[in-house]
């Protein structure tokens, strides 16, 4: 159970590129933006070199564009045509434009990604977020508007003095468990008996749940409009997710706040459980803590979308971390410049991703690999499991004994869930690579028609899309 936001985090946009000599067009042509497009201004805290815009798309996805991308967005729509976007655009920037350049940007860039188009054209479907290593079979568990409703009620927790006791109450709670040996006797007894693990499961379950609630308040407190929370699989695991997307429109530190808040509220929620403990002495009390440090802990590591992946990105103003690597790794590895522009990252924060790509890389290939290797004796191992907690759960209903029955159909799911996950990765593997092939087809045919004589712009400039869930 982790928390996998996603969000449809913006995109580092490709910087400008030559794009040759271009077509003569009507400067009368009046291009439409995007039903239900916002500007949602410059991305605070960005680790790039220039500025760069949010864009929020009417399907709630994120796309981040450069400065000039953002001036001739601006322009389009009330009826303007090309000749005055450009001239708008061109002031804004501060650099003269075309209509012929306004409408090579907005042909190849504003239209790929699902921004600005000419009414008389077919709208190309728009790109969606969906990263290989991201949240798959996703569900909702609350819609958003009782989502926001909860953020509401849980927004004060985030006061400086709540926060400030909550930590102290936290660091008390946690000598006093260490040094009387509650939480090694409450371990062992919740192991002992089947109600007690069951318990301990619920009172999990309600930990996570309301840790998304964090997510949602931590968003709602600095301005933003949390979405829903739902439950999927993150790769091979159950995940719980919320849609904080708004949040990429806050400065750095609501968005810090919102990425934290899910760990917060765990926090809080420890400090319940020991008041509770202390009130009632039930056993498991103790040992639920304890599992929510080692949530918080497990939440905290950058290596994949949970809670440390997200912070680190806010830390170094790049949402999109994974997006980088194989810009990183021809860089630092075959010592090239991108395949396609890209959009320049400070010194600082490239050696920052620079240092996360040479501890991911490693993590996720000696994953994979050890999953390869392993895999036929997983699966076994995992079937002699499963039939054995069928036949204890059969024992328990027979005899009965509510309790061993739904620690054994709990235990069952929990085996099948991974080889879920794995299925679907494999399947959407497969349609991204089909998928990419079939573009670069595309491509080389289009290329090639150009070769042959066609008229039109030279060169090209490729579409930066975006996924997130935030």
């Amino acid at each position: 159970m982790t928390r996998q936001i996603p969000h449809n985090a913006p995109t580092s946009p490709p910087a400008a590129a030559d794009p040759g000599p271009l077509a003569a067009v009507d400067p009368d042509l009046r291009p439409v933006r995007a039903e239900g497009l916002s500007l949602l201004g410059e991305y605070e805290g960005g680790g790039y070199d220039e500025p760069r815009y949010l864009v929020s798309r009417g399907d709630g996805q994120m796309v981040l564009v450069s400065r000039m991308l953002n001036a001739v967005l601006a322009g389009v729509g009330d009826g303007r045509t090309l000749a005055q976007i450009a001239e708008n655009a061109g002031q804004t920037y501060g650099a003269v434009l075309s209509p012929e350049a306004v409408h090579y940007l907005i042909e190849h860039k504003l239209k790929p990604l699902g921004l600005a188009g000419f009414g008389e054209e077919e709208q190309e479907e728009r790109p969606r977020a969906n990263p290989l290593l991201g949240l798959s079979l996703r569900g909702v568990l609350l819609p958003a508007k009782v989502v926001r409703r909860l953020a509401a009620v849980f927004y004060p927790l985030f006061v400086a003095p709540v926060i400030v006791t909550v930590l102290l109450a936290l660091g008390v709670l946690d000598v006093w468990l260490l040094a009387t040996g509650h939480a090694n006797a409450s371990i062992h007894a919740s192991i002992g008996s089947p109600l007690l693990m069951l318990a301990v499961f619920g009172v999990m379950l309600a930990n996570t749940l309301f840790h998304e609630c964090g997510h949602a308040a931590g968003c709602h407190y600095g301005g933003g409009q949390p979405g829903a929370i739902g439950v999927g699989v993150l790769i091979m695991v159950p995940a719980f997710y919320t849609n904080v997307n708004d949040a990429y429109r806050l400065d750095r530190r609501g968005r810090l706040r919102t990425d934290l808040g899910g760990i917060y509220f765990n926090a809080v929620f420890a400090v319940v459980i020991g008041a509770i403990y202390l009130l009632t002495g039930f056993a498991p009390l103790p040992a639920i803590i304890v599992l929510i440090h080692l949530q918080i802990l497990q939440q905290l590591i950058p290596l994949v979308r949970l809670d440390g992946y997200y912070i680190l990105g806010d830390l170094v103003g790049v949402p999109n971390l994974f997006e980088q690597i194989p810009h990183i790794l021809r860089r630092a590895i075959l010592r090239r410049e991108p395949a396609r522009p890209i959009a320049t990252l400070r010194p600082r924060t490239r050696r920052i991703i620079t240092a996360w790509v040479a501890l991911v890389v490693p993590a996720l290939i000696a994953a994979l690999v050890n999953l390869i290797l392993f895999l036929p004796s997983y699966l076994h191992t995992a079937s002699i499991n499963i039939a054995h907690y069928w036949q204890v759960c059969g024992i328990g209903i027979a005899e009965g004994d509510v309790g061993i029955a739904a620690v054994a159909v709990i235990s069952i799911v929990v085996l099948l869930v991974p080889w879920v996950g794995l299925t679907s990765l494999v399947l959407r593997t497969i349609a991204k690579v089909t998928l990419l092939v079939a573009r670069r087809r595309r491509k080389a045919a289009a290329e090639s028609k150009r070769r042959g004589g066609a008229c039109g712009t030279e060169g090209g400039v490729a579409a930066y899309q975006r996924q997130v869930t935030r």
